[in-house]
């Protein structure tokens, strides 16, 4: 077999996968692009991903709960938030069980709630702490700069997943013989 390569300039690049299939295969879109991503103008392979450590949290699912922010990693369970620091879990504050986590960030400052508190973290000390003026919620969401949240201030049942019921009985009968 000979040696084949060809070369694909950075204009070509720009116009990244075709927006179809119904696009014509010489279009000067790339048809398909496994194991790396335009960046700078050129192909790159996917940065490799390294696993978080996170052998402190023994809670079930759905926790541990992680958060890549702007400028930080956020990891949740059920009553701690840690922070990502240096490759370590460094814990940051204990509070109060409820639900899931949500949160939003703004570079340093980060708000979260699990609906039974809420929790910010402030931009210039870096420091974790309960708050009772902003309302604690179910969901946030960062809406073009504006923060809204879902249920605020109701009181959730906490994460499960058993649901309350009766022991099922059950009663099995033979019909036939069995040989």
């Amino acid at each position: 077999m000979a040696e084949f390569s060809v070369t694909i300039t950075a204009d070509q690049l720009a116009k990244g996968l075709r927006p179809s299939k119904r696009v014509p295969r010489n279009s000067r879109f790339l048809v398909e692009c496994q194991g790396a991503v335009g960046r700078d103008g050129v192909l790159q392979v996917i940065d490799e991903l390294t696993r978080i450590a996170t052998t402190a949290i023994t809670d079930v699912f759905p926790y541990p709960q992680i958060f890549v922010f702007t400028n930080l990693i956020i990891v949740c369970s059920q009553t701690k938030i840690y922070e990502w620091v240096s490759g370590a879990l460094v814990e940051k504050l204990t509070v109060a069980a409820g639900s899931t986590w949500t949160a939003v960030d703004f570079f340093d400052y980060v708000y979260m709630s699990n609906g039974t508190v809420a929790v910010i973290r402030d931009s210039t000390s870096h420091a974790y702490s309960t708050t009772t003026t902003l309302p604690r919620g179910a969901s946030i969401c960062n809406f073009n700069g504006q923060v809204l949240v879902g249920a605020p201030d109701t009181t959730l049942p906490g994460a499960s997943l058993t649901m309350k019921a009766d022991p099922i009985t059950l009663t099995l009968t033979q019909l036939g013989t069995w040989t």
